[in-house]
C-alpha cells in the first residue's frame, strides 16, 4: 500500500471566525483525510473546538487588521517565522489557502525546502482592501497586495481557483505559473429546504407570520451591507417583515442594523443552516466576491435570492430562473426587487425550486474535493 503523502494545509483565517474559506478547510480535512496525512498551519484567533486528530501549528496575531477586513493580521515574529519553517519542513505539500502572511511565508519555505505548493484562491485580497475603504490609500495598498500576491502564486507549482473566468483574469494580472480549476462545493444535505417554514422561524425567535429577508456574511464595506440596509428602510411594509442578518463585523455597521426595528443581528453562528431555513428571500449585496459558498448555501436550501452581478455568481445565477439581479449600489432597486418577491408567492417559489437544483445539479464537495486531490496528487 502507498504511503500517505504529508499534507500541510495553510490559511490566513481559521475558526472562531466563520467564512467561506473556513467552511472549505472544515469540508476538506472531513473528505481527505483518507488520502493524506494532514497537518494545520492556521491562526489562532482564539478558543474554539478543534480537531484534536488533526496536527494544528498556530500562528499568534495582533492588533492590526489584514486584507482579510475585521480579522487580526498574523504577527510578524521570530515565533512565528519559526513555526511556519517547523511546519513545512515536516510535510511533502503545501496547501495555501490565501490570502496573506500565514500563507505566503508557509509558499516562500515550501520553495526553500523544495516542497511542492499549491495555491488556492478563495478571495481576491486587492479588492477586499480596495472595496472596504475607497480612499486613495486603501487603493495604494490594494496595489501592493496584488503585486505581492501574484508573486507568491508565481512561486506555486500550481494555482487553482473555483471558476474558469478568474483563471483567464490571473493571467491577465500577470500569473505564469499553471492555473488549474475546482469548484467549490455545498453540503446539500445540510443545507436543504425546510418542510416547515414556520416552525422554523419560531425555532430562532421570529414570529412565524413574519416574511424574512436574510444575509449571511460580514457585515462590512466590500460586502455592500449598507445598501441592504438602505432598501430594507424603503419597504412598503416593515411591520410584517424581519431583516435577519447572520453575521458579525465593523462595530459601527453592526450598530446601524442593531437600531432599526424589526431588524435580527445573530454574530457568527455555528449552525447557519437554521437560520437559512427561516428566510423566505436572500440577498447577497456584495462588491467583490469569488464563489460565495454563502450564495449557494441560501440557494441550496431553497430560497428566492436577489444579488450582484460579481464573481462566479453572475455564471450561476440566471435572471429570473434561479434568482435575480439587483445593481450593486441602487438601495431603491433593491428595496423594488424586494416588494416584488414579499408580493408574488408563487414567484418565490419558482426562483426557490430552481436554485436548489442548480446547486443539487452542479455543486457537491464530493466532486470538488476529489477534483483538488486529483490536482494536489499528480
Amino acid at each position: 500500500m502507498t504511503e500517505k503523502k504529508k499534507l500541510l494545509l495553510v490559511s490566513d483565517t481559521y475558526h472562531p471566525k466563520v467564512d467561506g474559506t473556513v467552511m472549505f478547510i472544515d469540508e476538506f480535512l472531513r473528505r481527505a483525510a483518507a488520502f493524506f496525512n494532514l497537518s494545520l498551519l492556521v491562526p489562532n484567533f482564539g478558543p474554539h473546538k478543534s480537531n484534536k486528530s488533526i496536527n494544528t501549528y498556530y500562528l499568534t496575531t495582533s492588533k492590526f487588521i489584514s486584507p482579510l477586513p475585521t480579522y487580526p493580521a498574523i504577527r510578524l515574529s521570530l515565533k512565528n517565522f519559526m513555526e511556519t519553517k517547523k511546519a513545512v519542513k515536516e510535510t511533502d505539500l503545501v496547501f495555501a489557502q490565501g490570502p496573506a502572511l500565514a500563507s505566503f511565508l508557509a509558499i516562500r519555505y515550501a520553495r526553500k525546502y523544495k516542497k511542492k505548493a499549491f495555491f488556492y484562491t478563495h478571495v481576491l485580497p486587492w479588492e477586499l482592501l480596495e472595496k472596504s475603504k475607497r480612499t486613495f490609500w486603501s487603493k495604494t495598498l490594494a496595489y501592493l497586495v496584488k503585486k505581492i500576491s501574484m508573486h507568491y502564486y508565481n512561486k506555486c507549482d500550481k494555482l487553482i481557483v473555483p471558476y474558469h473566468e478568474l483563471g483567464e483574469q490571473m493571467k491577465k494580472n500577470g500569473v505564469k505559473t499553471n492555473i488549474a480549476v475546482a469548484r467549490l462545493g455545498i453540503d446539500i444535505d445540510k443545507f436543504s429546504p425546510t418542510k416547515d417554514k414556520a416552525a422554523s422561524k419560531k425555532k430562532i425567535g421570529i414570529e412565524e407570520n413574519k416574511l424574512v429577508i436574510g444575509y449571511v456574511g460580514r457585515i462590512s464595506k466590500e460586502k455592500n451591507t449598507e445598501i441592504l440596509l438602505e432598501a430594507f428602510q424603503k419597504l412598503n411594509n416593515q411591520n410584517n417583515v424581519v431583516l435577519l442578518i447572520v453575521g458579525d463585523g465593523h462595530k459601527g455597521l453592526v450598530n446601524k442594523f442593531k437600531e432599526i426595528k424589526n431588524c435580527k443581528v445573530t454574530g457568527f453562528v455555528n449552525n447557519v443552516e437554521d437560520y437559512l431555513k427561516a428566510m423566505d428571500i436572500f440577498v447577497m449585496p456584495s462588491l467583490t466576491e469569488t464563489t460565495s459558498l454563502a450564495t449557494l448555501e441560501a440557494m441550496s436550501s431553497g430560497l428566492s435570492v436577489i444579488a450582484t452581478k460579481v464573481g462566479f455568481i453572475k455564471n450561476y445565477i440566471v435572471k429570473s430562473h434561479n434568482g435575480v439581479f439587483f445593481p450593486r449600489n441602487s438601495s431603491t432597486m433593491l428595496a423594488i426587487k424586494i416588494e416584488k418577491l414579499l408580493n408574488n408567492e408563487s414567484l418565490r417559489e419558482k426562483l426557490s425550486n430552481n436554485a436548489r437544483k442548480t446547486v443539487a445539479y452542479s455543486f457537491s464537495w464530493e466532486r470538488s474535493i476529489n477534483k483538488i486531490k486529483r490536482i494536489l496528487l499528480e
